[in-house]
């Protein structure tokens, strides 16, 4: 499985198909000098060439599963969050639009450039346009799971935000929806954006006084999804 993966990572991902027993087999004696047959792994590991492919694509799909970057991007957050103390709403939404430009930025570079993104992408692709993988169960329910791993990663992210901001939830959105729209909005941007070669970036006067800083345009999108989604909480209390 590491030599197939490794071929992935040389060469990415067409079909999934064009990873053979034989090549793989190749790759292990290169670099290990252990020499493989069709009957050491079929029947005993995996019942054909396609079985293993399956496992393979899936292993890819969870090989690029954001949990936890995002769950580190929180735990990096939670102290930061606790030294600012927002007062105002005018504060308050401040610090909000300020996470969302900088985590626009970190979110592009995260996935752009990055070689597990780049072959989850091709993953993606092939389950959705052919018509042999799409039906693979197997790497349907991987996406699936990965996904839902990922949305959940983005929930509690956010609620921390919410929490430490004083934020709730606008009726009648839910906080999965919300977190839906950040996922969808992210992968659409990092997909235009490793198209492009240089970044989408606006100056906007949101600086101290007024000073420009640079925004990505996933950056204004995640400030305009906290807008709809968002509201403060009238009940809520500063961290004393």
């Amino acid at each position: 499985m590491n030599a197939a993966l490794a071929i992935l990572h040389d060469e990415g991902l067409r079909t999934g198909s064009e990873i053979t027993f034989k090549r793989v087999f190749d790759r292990v004696e290169a670099d290990t000098g252990v020499r493989l047959t069709n009957a050491s792994v079929i029947r005993r590991v995996w019942t054909d060439q396609a079985d293993f492919q399956s496992d393979l694509i899936a292993r890819v799909v969870a090989d690029a599963n954001e949990t936890g970057q995002l769950i580190a991007t929180r735990d990096l957050l939670i102290p930061l969050l606790q030294s600012w103390n927002p007062i105002t709403p005018e504060d308050r939404w401040g610090l909000l639009s300020e996470l969302a430009r900088l985590g626009g930025d970190t979110a592009m570079s995260s996935r752009v450039g990055t070689r597990n993104w780049e072959l989850w992408v091709s993953v993606w692709a092939v389950s959705v346009t052919n018509p042999v993988n799409r039906s693979d169960a197997r790497v349907r329910h991987a996406l699936t799971d990965g996904l839902e791993l990922t949305a959940a990663a983005w929930d509690d992210l956010s609620q921390t935000i919410m929490d430490a901001l004083g934020f709730r939830m606008r009726e009648p959105f839910t906080l999965r929806e919300h977190t839906e729209s950040l996922g969808a909005l992210a992968a659409g941007f990092a997909l235009r954006q490793a198209s492009r070669d240089e970044p989408q970036v606006v100056k906007r006067p949101t600086g101290p006084g007024g000073e420009l800083q640079e925004w990505t345009l996933m950056g204004i999108g995640l400030e305009a999804l906290a807008h709809q989604y968002m509201e403060l909480d009238p009940d809520w209390c500063p961290p004393a």
